[in-house]
């Protein structure tokens, strides 16, 4: 494959990860912990917002960085709490669906597309 062809490929998909999308982080024992709405740009920025699960209550934190693909891993990195990357292994299960395994522990999710999510300050993502 030439040069043009592997960028045209990266492109089409880099398209596939932009959007709005929400996930969930659940522990083995069937406990919900997290979940989140996070929006990913074409210029590849991202924000999410965290919705932290405790006996407690419920704990909003957000989160603004950068994210972009090599070959076949995602990689995301906020700027202000981060010194390295997340990395992930991914799969596109349908064009609404991608399974992200992280490729240092046994974390896994899957994050879904949404058409648009307002948060309570007004803010549209």
């Amino acid at each position: 494959m030439d040069n043009t062809s592997q960028k045209k490929v990266l492109e089409d998909k880099m398209h596939m990860f932009i959007g709005t999308w929400e996930g969930k982080h659940v522990d083995r024992g069937g406990k919900l912990l997290r979940t989140w709405i996070q929006n990913r740009s074409e210029d590849g920025t991202y924000s999410i917002i965290f919705f932290h699960h405790t006996e407690e209550g419920l704990y909003k934190s957000t989160q603004k960085g950068k994210w972009w693909i090599e070959g076949n891993r995602f990689y995301e990195i906020a700027p202000d709490v981060m010194k390295e990357p997340d990395i992930y292994q991914f799969e596109i299960l349908s064009e609404n669906e991608i399974r992200f395994r992280s490729i240092l522990t046994d974390y896994e999710f899957i994050d879904k597309r949404i058409e648009s999510f307002r948060d309570h300050t007004g803010v549209w993502f």
